[in-house]
């Protein structure tokens, strides 16, 4: 038992026992996305698979009001790794639950095939 977590060690091993018994009878649980990386076969820390996984190489990417999609891009891993840190520190999820993530902005940017930024101006 880590740093003296007895509390979150019994609460992770009940809540991981129930979901593996509700995947066992039902095929799925509550919360399964917690499981993804497992469920996948990728590593830690690997990104998880998007929809430019089915797009054809030479798709095109059109992202309109880039001025504000582009930043919200990265602030959306760190919002969601900041969010989840807490309930992986307090027992809540697995620290797998860390990589059932929105991608950082520089898995975006490989991933992502040519692409159009644009934007409009009203003025």
């Amino acid at each position: 038992m880590e740093n003296n977590k007895l509390l979150e060690e019994q609460r992770l091993t009940q809540r991981t026992q129930f979901d593996l018994e509700m995947m066992n009878e039902l095929g799925y649980c509550s919360g399964i996305e917690n499981y993804s990386r497992f469920l996948s076969g990728r590593g830690p820390g690997e990104p998880p698979p998007t929809l430019f996984d089915y797009l054809p190489a030479d798709g095109l990417l059109v992202v309109d009001e880039s001025h504000v999609t582009i930043p919200q891009i990265g602030g959306m891993y760190r919002g969601d790794r900041a969010r989840k840190e807490t309930l992986v520190e307090y027992g809540f999820r697995l620290p797998s639950a860390l990589d059932n993530r929105p991608l950082k902005f520089e898995e975006f940017e490989a991933l992502a095939p040519q692409n159009h930024l644009c934007f409009g101006d009203a003025g």
